[in-house]
């Protein structure tokens, strides 16, 4: 942690204020800037308010987490394609690692549930297909809601 010394005389006003931008909790605003949809998923354009958002917290400008929620619509998916890249990221939403999956529950349509996850290596958000116990139409809503803590 960084030594701030006041002195009479100072200018410690700046450090006060460079202080406070320390010790700061920031939350973006939620934001579909820079995702791009592949592999035959889509935003779910129907209802754009609730298309898939993200936002980050971060910490004295070090980046601790980030929030994804909404809605996507998927292709015709059986359990057996795996685990499958949903939408690329902006990389500065992103560390080469994590810490916790909190929340990471993605629900299909059907009442099913799938796990999501990151890949850091190429920015993608990726679902987990092999939970799935029936094959899924093409245009199926999908509600994102998963936290990454970096």
């Amino acid at each position: 942690m960084t030594d701030y010394t006041m002195t009479k005389g100072s200018n410690w006003w700046q450090q006060y204020n460079q202080f406070v931008k320390d010790q700061t909790l920031e939350i973006s605003a939620w934001t579909d800037a820079g995702i791009s949809f592949i592999n035959g998923y889509t935003g779910n354009t129907s209802d754009m308010p609730n298309t898939l958002k993200y936002r980050t917290i971060t910490f004295g400008g070090v980046l601790i987490a980030t929030e994804f929620a909404g809605y996507v619509k998927a292709p015709a998916l059986t359990s057996s394609q795996g685990v499958i890249a949903i939408c690329k990221l902006p990389s500065g939403i992103m560390k080469t690692a994590f810490t916790k999956n909190l929340s990471t529950v993605l629900l299909v349509g059907t009442g099913q549930y799938a796990v999501v996850g990151l890949d850091t290596t190429d920015f993608s958000l990726t679902i987990n297909l092999w939970g799935l116990t029936k094959n899924l139409a093409a245009g199926t809503d999908f509600q994102v809601n998963a936290t990454f803590e970096w």
